[in-house]
């Protein structure tokens, strides 16, 4: 009867009954959608934003200190830095794309230290032949490359830290930065050296 009274245009007894369950599918998916964009947001968290807050996936935050801070004594050997008043020791390696971006600024600060200080390189991994030729791109004497940093304090490559010859830093940087933070650490470089 249904169908036939809809044929022949009379009402259809169950009209209110249709009514109310369109309402319903719609408020469904409207909760589905609601749902499904609550869903989005939290797979956008876990898989972009918190690998910036633990570091990557499957590891734990870094907790280890900040890079040395003015004033602390470096914890590498002293045959690194007790041959020159002052030496610049670089952490980087060839397979770092911030190193290979960094080299030229890297390659001038290196320069400065020649005659006035030494300049050491050393790597947190990698191929050390690799990272040996980086290392004498940057003007480092084959003498002053080291290719382990096992227990200190660097968490990222390009690191540098400028040490006296006691082995107290006068200045530490992680990456290069931009021109402006060039020039700020060359300056830092130059009047400690003087």
């Amino acid at each position: 009867m249904g169908v036939h009274g809809l044929v022949q245009g009379r009402p259809l007894a169950l009209g209110k009954s249709l009514k109310s369950t369109a309402d319903r599918l719609l408020h469904r998916a409207s909760v589905a959608a609601s749902a499904g964009l609550v869903l989005m947001l939290a797979a956008t968290l876990v898989y972009v934003g918190w690998p910036r807050v633990t570091g990557y996936f499957g590891r734990k935050p870094m907790s280890a200190p900040a890079v040395y801070a003015a004033g602390d004594r470096v914890d590498v050997p002293a045959a690194w830095y007790a041959q020159a008043p002052h030496t610049l020791i670089v952490f980087a390696r060839a397979s770092c794309t911030a190193c290979e971006r960094a080299q030229p600024f890297l390659k001038d600060v290196v320069a400065h230290m020649n005659g006035k200080g030494s300049a050491v390189m050393a790597h947190p991994d990698g191929a050390p032949d690799d990272d040996r030729k980086f290392a004498q791109s940057l003007g480092v004497a084959d003498d002053h490359i080291f290719l382990t940093t096992a227990g200190l304090r660097v968490r990222a490559t390009p690191t540098m830290v400028l040490v006296d010859r006691q082995g107290k830093v006068i200045g530490a940087w992680e990456g290069a930065g931009k021109p402006e933070r060039q020039a700020a650490i060359l300056k830092v470089v130059d009047e400690a050296i003087k």
